[in-house]
C-alpha cells in the first residue's frame, strides 16, 4: 500500500512539473521577445551613429551573452567576416536554425527579425531606422500576445497537467 501511495505521489509531482515546464516556456518566450526589442534598439542606435558596419554591429550584439540570440549574432558576424563570397541572404538562411532550436522564439518573431536583417544596409540611415522602428512596433504587439499566452494557455496547461495527475492517481487507488 505504501509503495502504491508513493508511486501516486511521484505521478502527481511529475504531472505538476510538466505543467510548470510548459508554463515556463511561455514566460521565457515573452522574455526573449523583450530581449529582441532591446537588441533592435541597440542596432538602431549603432546605425544612427553611422560608424559601424553590419559585421561590427552583429559582433557587438553577439558578445553580449546575456541575450538568448548572442550565438545567432556571433555566427552572423563570423560568417560575414570569413565568407566574403557569401551574400547576407545565404548566411542568414544558414543561421536561422539557431533561433528556432536554441530559443523559445516562434516563427513570427524569427521571420520579423529575418526580414529586418535583410533590409539593413540597402537604404539610407533614416529608412533603416524607420524599418527598425516598424519591427519594434510589430514585436511590441507580439509581446501583448505572449503575455496573453502566459495568462491563458500557460496557466491552463499548468493546472490541467496537475489535475490529470490527480485524476490518474485517484483512478489507481
Amino acid at each position: 500500500m505504501q509503495i502504491k501511495i508513493f508511486i501516486i505521489g511521484v505521478l502527481v509531482a511529475c504531472s505538476y512539473m510538466i505543467g510548470e515546464y510548459i508554463y515556463k516556456a511561455y514566460t521565457k518566450r515573452h522574455k526573449q521577445v523583450h530581449e529582441l526589442i532591446r537588441i533592435l534598439e541597440i542596432i538602431r542606435m549603432d546605425l544612427s551613429f553611422g560608424l559601424y558596419t553590419l559585421e561590427e554591429i552583429f559582433k557587438r550584439i553577439g558578445d553580449r551573452t546575456e541575450y538568448c540570440t548572442s550565438v545567432f549574432f556571433k555566427k552572423l558576424e563570423y560568417e560575414l567576416h570569413n565568407n566574403q563570397n557569401k551574400v547576407l541572404d545565404e548566411i542568414l538562411n544558414d543561421s536561422m536554425s539557431i533561433l528556432t532550436k536554441e530559443t523559445y522564439l516562434q516563427n513570427k518573431e524569427v521571420d520579423e527579425l529575418r526580414k529586418l536583417i535583410l533590409t539593413l544596409g540597402k537604404s539610407d540611415i533614416e529608412s533603416q531606422e524607420r524599418m527598425i522602428d516598424l519591427s519594434i512596433e510589430n514585436l511590441k504587439k507580439l509581446t501583448n500576445e505572449t503575455q496573453e499566452d502566459i495568462n491563458k494557455k500557460g496557466m491552463v496547461y499548468k493546472r490541467l497537467s496537475t489535475i490529470v495527475g490527480l485524476i490518474v492517481g485517484i483512478i489507481l487507488i
